[in-house]
């Protein structure tokens, strides 16, 4: 009997430490992305550090893009320029030409901080195509 319980507390402490490694190292859902005119919907508001995989659905008739930006600004307040599309100041990455109908999926290392999540085609941010996200 001894020979058992030491048995299954090596399996516990085992598994135990995996989840702990596997937290330390970031591991995460990934977030869906719903692309449409002109709406970005999300499946996560929010995420911890690390690496953040996007799985981007242009379920819209358009083409759209995704882009990820890092900023203290409001998702609705962010400045246009004279082409109506967000200057890309802080900008960490994104996923362009996402055809209609399309899906496309790319990971991000994101920091700490409030982001926008966007299309930045010309009008598509002013016409409500954002929404913000945060990582702690």
């Amino acid at each position: 009997m001894p020979r058992i319980i030491a048995l299954v507390t090596i399996a516990v402490v085992a598994a135990v430490g995996a989840l702990t490694a596997s937290a330390a190292t970031g591991s995460h859902t990934p977030v869906t992305v719903k692309l449409k005119e002109f709406k970005l919907t999300l499946s996560l508001k929010a995420d911890k550090a690390g690496k953040i995989t996007f799985v981007v659905k242009n379920a819209g008739k358009l083409e759209h893009e995704f882009v990820v930006m890092k900023t203290n600004v409001a998702p609705g307040k962010l400045p246009v320029n004279a082409k109506s599309r967000v200057p890309e100041q802080g900008v960490v990455g994104e996923i362009g030409d996402i055809a209609a109908g399309q899906t496309k999926k790319k990971a991000f290392t994101l920091a700490p901080g409030k982001y926008v999540l966007l299309c930045n085609l010309i009008g598509h941010y002013k016409a409500g195509q954002y929404a913000g996200f945060v990582v702690r």
